[in-house]
């Protein structure tokens, strides 16, 4: 099958696939390579690969491997004339070489493709891709800290499983591709529309935006970036309304724009009212620099609190680190071994071409005595004029030895130090989104919008027939219900409170805690129902609480499918009662719909009528199919035929005798359900990641559009009547793209990651 892409680079060298495979054998393991591809670039996807190929591997297992299958070979000719032409450049040959190579060593090319088609082949470019991964939570990192643990042990107790130790001399890390993850990265913006859903306000969703997009961050960069972002908001809108009034020229001013241009105002008079004072000592000088208006302050307050919000709710984690602070304190310390490698990854060095050896690379200090040192670098820095600062001195400026040397701001610092967050925000503690409680919360809301449309309409119908058109329908805020039922339940999973703040649990009482997941009482569920509901509730007789278990108990009355489950009776129950929401009969109710409406789609209505009836019948033949679907048997036996030729549904054959006479067989037809699922989430994977190929291919065939439409401003773009036809064209198909992607993204979100 000839490539339908044409020359379209979409695979690693490490990729089990071919550029003409149209079915991969392993859907989801393809669409996270592709998804990593066009986030993080080619490099990223060929360790990707190279993990799901070979598994768990070491950095150093990952570059050979990926070295064996892009490395070229060289003629040995070749080599020796770079050799030759390197040695004849150190020694000054002659001016014309020098002048051409300026002086630098000639280094041969040894892939065997370009490095856009992820042929790659320097390690210090493959431990970046693979940093690229651990930042944003694609790989998972373990290895061995413990030495001498029983193989034994390992399988019987889960706890003596090695773990990585940056403290050891010895520790080799292994790493872990999490294909799971890596699929998600299309659902991002849908993660931060959700987060502007829920807590209505654009605070929270910029702190999700920048997490998703810059992967884990300290806690004062993630406050520090929110922030810049909603003054560059209110930029923009004072522009806009800067160019608004000088087209209309009226003169007219509102209240809000009086405010915005006060704020910039104020913010530009912070900014050199430092510069004016000569006699200003240097704190003096260093408050003002930082100082910051009224409003600004008020923002700034206002996304510490969103921050916040988002930390108690779950949404927003924070990532353990591999060693605590003392242990990476007591690892920097100057050790009597003059290698000058006191812990971490010791397993290979790279020399200057990026050639591994397998030796420790022995590299001389300065000096051994840290306090000769230090006076070294004061002398130093004296000298060139600039005050020394201390060791210790860093920390009240909140620098940190991997980030950037920017100071995080006085006022983030001033707010964080408050109390109420010292401990659920930590300094210096790094943050990553929650993926799981995001999923949690967008089922909460599937699952309620499904009862609602089952019950609540349905019920509310025959309520107005029996009791008259004016009557109230009693069941008509079950899917609210049920939407702040799970979403207790999932803070109860995601967020418990003494786990936020540090507190350490027992193994009993964390037992404890997972037992209670899931049952609620009316009293828990109040703060998550909306306004109107509890309004409806309170204006009832009996007060709120006593409605709303009798409501409880009337949706535990329903069958098919439960909805609720009292777990303690509610009569003369102090609290109301016990309930739990039937959260698997209702996500397989909801996926069942698909399933159907999937078969419907492909297979036509009466091969979805045909899949239900062995769902329910379980082993029929042939012709009991086909009476039970009322369609004639010939066409029924096609049909399951199709089904099965699909790998919807599976033959049972049984022989009567044992020459395996097929005459005289019998043959059963069912449906599996695990299988048919699989089947059907894989169907959907290839149909997403054949999608985003083609949106890919269609977006480098117009690229010359989009940079034009990028220059509209400076060029004439589209000057003739048939190029904007093209390009109207060009934008309505990507975005019919889009929808579709974001469709299917929703259905396997469902079919998946619920």
């Amino acid at each position: 099958m000839s490539n339908a892409f044409g020359g379209f680079l979409h695979i690693s060298p490490l990729s089990s696939l071919t550029s003409s495979s149209s079915n991969p054998p392993e859907p989801a393991i393809a669409l996270s390579s592709n998804c990593i591809r066009d986030y993080f670039g080619p490099v990223a996807q060929t360790v990707a690969d190279c993990l799901n190929s070979r598994g768990p591997s070491t950095l150093h297992d990952l570059v050979s491997n990926i070295r064996q299958r892009c490395l070229k070979v060289v003629n040995e000719e070749r080599g020796r004339l770079v050799d030759r032409l390197n040695s004849s450049v150190g020694k000054k040959a002659s001016n014309e070489i020098l002048d051409f190579y300026c002086g630098g060593k000639v280094q041969m090319n040894k892939a065997r493709g370009p490095e856009n088609a992820g042929y790659v082949t320097d390690a210090s470019h493959i431990r970046a891709a693979l940093i690229v991964l651990l930042h944003h939570s694609l790989v998972s990192i373990s290895g061995g800290g413990k030495q001498n643990v029983n193989p034994k042990d390992q399988d019987l107790d889960s706890n003596s499983q090695q773990m990585p130790d940056p403290t050891s001399s010895q520790t080799h890390y292994t790493y872990t591709l999490l294909n799971e993850r890596a699929r998600l990265l299309p659902r991002y913006p849908r993660y931060v529309e959700h987060a502007k859903e829920i807590f209505e306000k654009e605070d929270s969703a910029n702190i999700v935006e920048c997490l998703l997009i810059n992967g884990r961050m300290r806690g004062e960069e993630v406050i520090q970036m929110a922030w810049d972002m909603e003054q560059k908001k209110l930029q923009s809108l004072d522009d806009d309304d800067d160019e608004e009034r000088k087209e209309e020229q009226n003169g007219e001013k509102d209240e809000d724009e009086d405010l915005i241009k006060e704020f910039h105002k104020s913010t530009s008079e912070s900014k050199v009212t430092f510069e004016d004072d000569p006699g200003a000592t240097e704190n003096d000088t260093s408050n003002r620099k930082y100082a910051i208006d009224p409003k600004s302050q008020k923002i700034l307050t206002s996304v510490v609190k969103s921050f916040q919000k988002l930390i108690e709710a779950g949404y927003i984690e924070m990532v353990k680190p591999i060693a605590t602070a003392e242990e990476m304190d007591e690892m920097r310390k100057p050790q009597d071994k003059q290698d000058g490698i006191n812990g971490g990854e010791v397993e290979f060095d790279i020399n200057g071409d990026g050639t591994i050896v397998g030796r420790k690379k022995k590299r001389s200090r300065s000096s051994s005595d840290p306090e000769k040192s230090s006076n070294v670098a004061k002398k130093l820095k004296t000298e060139n004029g600039s005050k020394s600062v201390g060791a210790n001195d860093n920390d009240d400026n909140g620098e940190d030895d991997y980030g950037s040397n920017t100071p995080d701001h006085p006022e983030i610092r001033k707010l964080l130090s408050n109390p109420s967050l010292r401990k659920l925000i930590p300094p210096g503690s790094v943050y990553r989104v929650n993926i799981y409680m995001f999923h949690s919360s967008l089922r909460s809301q599937a699952l309620g919008r499904l009862v609602k449309e089952m019950y609540s309409i349905s019920h509310g119908q025959i309520s107005k027939a029996a009791n008259g058109a004016d009557s109230e329908n009693p069941l008509q805020h079950v899917g609210a219900i049920v939407t702040a039922a799970l979403t207790h339940a999932s803070r109860q999973e995601h967020a418990p409170t003494k786990q936020i703040l540090g507190y350490e649990e027992s193994e009993e009482d964390r037992h404890h805690r997972m037992a209670e997941w899931g049952t609620f009482s009316p009293s828990d569920i109040i703060p998550y129902l909306p306004s109107d509901v509890k309004k409806t509730f309170q204006s009832q007789v009996g007060g709120m609480i006593q409605n709303l278990s009798t409501t409880l108990v009337r949706m535990a009355q329903f069958q098919y499918p439960p909805v609720v489950v009292e777990v303690e009776e509610a009569r003369g129950h102090p609290s109301g009662g016990k309930f739990e929401i039937c959260t698997r009969q209702l996500l397989q109710r909801l996926r069942e719909r698909i399933l159907h409406r999937i078969l419907s789609s492909h297979q036509g209505l009466v091969a979805a009528r045909i899949v239900s009836i062995l769902q329910v019948k379980g082993h029929c033949e042939s012709d009991a199919v086909a009476e039970d679907a009322m369609v004639p048997a010939k066409e029924a036996r096609e049909i399951l035929h199709r089904l099965h030729r699909e790998k919807y549904i599976n033959l049972f054959d049984m022989h009567m005798t044992k020459t395996h006479n097929s005459a005289t067989a019998i043959y059963l037809w069912h449906v599996i359900p695990a299988r048919l699922l699989k089947t059907v989430v894989n169907n959907v994977c290839i149909a997403l990641l054949n999608l985003r190929l083609r949106r890919q291919h269609e977006v480098e065939v117009g690229k010359e559009w989009m940079d034009r439409a990028k220059e509209a401003g400076t060029t004439e773009e589209n000057a003739h009547e048939e190029d904007k036809k093209k390009y109207h064209a060009f934008c309505k198909g990507l975005e019919r793209l889009d929808n579709a992607c974001l469709q299917l993204d929703e259905t396997l979100m469902v079919l998946k990651d619920f």
